[in-house]
């Protein structure tokens, strides 16, 4: 009999969905979430739940508190898990550790590297430390030490949560993020030449930390000695002045997604398009990045993300960039000068990225729970 294993999380988002069919080779799993949808994802980030996914009943996010739901007890009551995976270090999930333990129930912490900042949008690279943050740190330990493991998402992670939150190095692993990227293996290669029109994709939030003014200013110095097309992600809060930005320079074939309708449509955007840019101050490792190389697109992204070295080689299947326009404009000029390099790099970005299919990520979280004896 398949162990039971419950993942909660705040919202609904498509590739955890999908994470959970995914994980049902190896559990009966579930996953609940708070709500379906915050503030910041779009309608069509709505799918399907299924029978195995559900919105948590009574249900609501506080300032500081993060999320309360008196709706998780009843839940955890039914179902019965032998593993609960929690996605975050909030108080809630910090009062089901504690719970879990009474109840022999094992508790799995999952997280991105924690930033001490108002809000997730913030451009600043500064993480949370015990130098800067010592009272944070040793809350954040106390409530969380009772965890059986920890899930940190990508190295950075996984360092900060050893000699920042001091949590046992020997329950601290690294974990990968669900991905939703198998149609877009079935893309095809970008063959292009000298005097084609290249189609650019900012796929990203329009917000500070991804700097989106900044490519569209290496856009309207490249758009004079290219044929270029510039597509913009339609959310967040810097799409006004991005809309000013374009009226006010005359910017010319720049589109926003806003005609997007459903998730499983996001395929048919990366196939559409040559090359993703994202030029962030911050990112742990954004998943737009894999769904291009998964597409065999070209990528100009800054030295300032985490966890992209196992699948991002600076001059063989991307180039790597200052926050600067200068910068930006020179990466993306390295495609549009030499178009063969399209091909060369989008093929060894799938090779490199196939382990981030969910079925692979499914397979690794068994694994890692049964080699440290989550599981038996």
């Amino acid at each position: 009999m398949k162990q039971k294993l419950v993942f909660i999380s705040n919202i609904a988002s498509p590739y955890q969905v999908k994470l959970c069919y995914a994980l049902e080779e190896y559990f009966d799993a579930e996953f609940w979430f708070y709500e379906h949808l915050d503030a910041n994802r779009p309608d069509w980030w709505k799918i399907p739940l299924g029978d195995k996914c559900k919105i948590l009943k009574y249900s609501k996010r506080f300032p500081k508190l993060s999320y309360l739901s008196l709706g998780l007890i009843p839940e955890l009551i039914r179902f019965k898990p032998d593993i609960i995976l929690l996605g975050g270090f909030m108080p809630m999930h910090a009062l089901i550790t504690k719970v879990a333990k009474r109840l022999g129930i094992k508790t799995v912490v999952m997280s991105e590297p924690l930033r001490p900042l108002q809000n997730d949008d913030d451009p600043s690279d500064r993480l949370m430390n015990r130098i800067d943050n010592p009272r944070k740190t040793q809350l954040l330990h106390w409530m969380f030490k009772d965890a059986d493991l920890y899930f940190g998402m990508g190295t950075v992670a996984v360092d900060q949560f050893k000699r920042e939150l001091q949590f046992d190095r020997d329950k601290v692993v690294h974990a990968t993020y669900a991905q939703d990227i198998d149609a877009y293996f079935d893309h095809g290669l970008r063959h292009k030449k000298q005097g084609d029109t290249f189609k650019l994709l900012f796929a990203n939030r329009l917000v500070e930390r991804y700097q989106p003014l900044l490519v569209l200013e290496a856009y309207r110095n490249l758009s004079k000695r290219y044929n270029l097309e510039l597509y913009l992600n339609h959310s967040g809060q810097q799409l006004e002045a991005c809309k000013s930005y374009i009226a006010e320079h005359h910017l010319e074939n720049v589109h926003f997604l806003d005609e997007i309708r459903a998730w499983d449509e996001m395929p048919i955007v990366y196939e559409q398009a040559d090359i993703l840019i994202l030029p962030a101050t911050y990112s742990n490792g954004n998943g737009t990045i894999i769904e291009a190389r998964a597409s065999g697109m070209g990528v100009v992204i800054s030295n300032q993300i985490n966890n992209v070295s196992h699948h991002s080689v600076d001059g063989e299947n991307c180039y790597m960039c200052d926050v600067t326009v200068e910068s930006i404009e020179a990466g993306i000029e390295q495609y549009l000068a030499h178009p063969e390099r399209l091909i060369e790099h989008g093929k060894l970005s799938r090779e490199l990225v196939k382990f981030h299919r969910n079925d692979v990520t499914a397979k690794g979280y068994y694994d890692t729970l049964r080699e440290k004896q989550i599981i038996s």
